[in-house]
């Protein structure tokens, strides 16, 4: 299912796009952990709309920043065991934006964050699309070249197509409520690319509960 998502713009803020797009579905809720939190540029308008924001971030430099607008920001490697031992089940929405991606056994993350979020909270994903138009073009051209941002960031240990996106989801024991593809924009016509949302989508935002809360 994929909903269309009204934005609440505010004067004088800065997002745009998927930014905006995961800020107002975040924002839903009020007790968040934010999973790669950065330098908390995205903590902030959540914060500004009344949310209880907790960061997780690698960078302990990044995670420093964040710590002006989040509550509380852990320094932590998802890649290591026990990582979650820190929290309690406290949160209503979990986010995970362009996160996952960068791990090497996301099913087990996500599958762990569920134990954190309370009755009927929510996790908010949002995921690349490796098949983009673009990468196609790459590869019928015989290239697949990283880059230091984007798709193809050299950082990226998975890849996924919208479908297989789901799947990692619902695997990891949730179902899916609403997605929300990103469509890149450029010199083909809006009404194109929303025919094929597989070949435009840039990102994908998906918003899921666990299928089973205890």
């Amino acid at each position: 299912m994929t909903a269309t998502l009204k934005s609440a713009r505010y004067e004088n803020s800065d997002l745009v796009g998927r930014n905006l797009v995961f800020v107002d579905l975040a924002a839903q809720g009020r007790r968040i952990l934010e999973f790669g939190c950065s330098t908390g540029f995205l903590s902030r308008h959540l914060v500004d709309r009344g949310c209880n924001v907790t960061g997780i971030e690698i960078d302990a430099e990044a995670a420093e920043k964040a710590r002006r607008w989040c509550e509380k920001v852990h320094v932590i490697d998802l890649n290591q065991p026990g990582w979650a031992n820190v929290f309690s089940r406290d949160y209503d929405t979990i986010l995970f934006g362009d996160v996952l991606e960068h791990l090497m056994d996301p099913e087990s993350v996500l599958r762990r964050a569920s134990d954190l979020l309370l009755p009927n909270g929510r996790v908010i994903i949002c995921l690349p699309n490796i098949a983009h138009w673009t990468i196609r073009a790459s590869l019928l051209r015989g290239k697949f070249e990283y880059t230091s941002t984007g798709i193809l960031d050299v950082t990226h240990l998975r890849f996924y197509t919208p479908e297989t996106a789901r799947k990692l989801i619902e695997e990891a024991g949730y179902r899916i409520l609403s997605t929300h593809p990103i469509l890149g924009g450029g010199k083909i016509g809006g009404r194109i690319r929303r025919l094929f949302p597989g070949l435009f989508t840039m990102q994908i935002i998906f918003v899921a509960q666990a299928s089973k809360q205890s």
